[in-house]
């Protein structure tokens, strides 16, 4: 199979809406493929899939086991580790976005860090049944949670948001100015299409956002991407 062939296959298989990857800046930063398939990863994803998707389909779902199935995503998956990973009360106040008209403030529920405790990635995570793109329950401003994400990334001054309900992965990027971004991976996919997996962990994972020279980085990736 040529490359280009490797990269079309996984992008059919990736919902997108809005700007995202093109096929050049594919062809340039990975002209090998995506990063290898990993056997230890894919056999954790399933039994915690597994775990997580049995709960969540019983008559008492957890929400602790939800937040650990994200949280298991985010540090097996991603490779983010617990000293990257922003919660609670220490996220920074200034990751906030105010929907004035609607009385709403925004905010994330995890973070991810880069050096000198700036935010790189925003993570906001719903429960199962909620839908990202319908409006979200019991709120005031009719807006799906990936609108509302967008609208926090801009607010933020960050570029990157990671959204879940825990099966869908939605990976969000938005400026002020521009249009917004969404492109999204089905966790049951993973283990029935293995290279959906490899592209989420090729372009979401630690070491594109840690481990290669500025040009290379995901938010490089998608700037050149729409310059192209």
């Amino acid at each position: 199979m040529s490359i280009a062939r490797h990269h079309a296959e996984w992008l059919s298989l990736v919902e997108v809406s809005g700007p995202f990857l093109s096929m050049p800046v594919l062809l340039r930063v990975f002209p090998q493929g995506l990063d290898a398939h990993d056997a230890e990863v894919s056999r954790g994803v399933r039994r915690a899939l597994e775990e997580w998707q049995d709960n969540q389909q019983g008559l008492r779902p957890d929400p602790a086991i939800h937040t650990a199935w994200v949280r298991f995503v985010l540090r097996e998956v991603l490779g983010f580790p617990d000293e990257l990973l922003a919660s609670g009360p220490a996220i920074p106040e200034s990751l906030r976005a105010t929907v004035a008209e609607h009385g709403e403030i925004l905010r994330p529920d995890l973070v991810i860090l880069r050096s000198g405790q700036s935010a790189r990635l925003l993570v906001q995570v719903v429960p199962p049944a909620q839908d990202l793109d319908k409006p979200l329950r019991d709120h005031r401003w009719k807006a799906s949670p990936a609108t509302r994400m967008a609208e926090l990334l801009r607010g933020a001054g960050v570029r990157l948001g990671l959204l879940t309900n825990g099966e869908r992965w939605m990976l969000v990027h938005a400026q002020p100015g521009e249009t917004a971004g969404f492109s999204s991976w089905y966790a049951s996919l993973w283990l029935d299409e293995p290279v959906t997996l490899r592209a989420f962990r090729s372009l979401l994972g630690v070491a594109r956002l840690y481990g290669v020279a500025d040009p290379d980085t995901l938010e490089a990736l998608l700037t050149e991407s729409a310059g192209g």
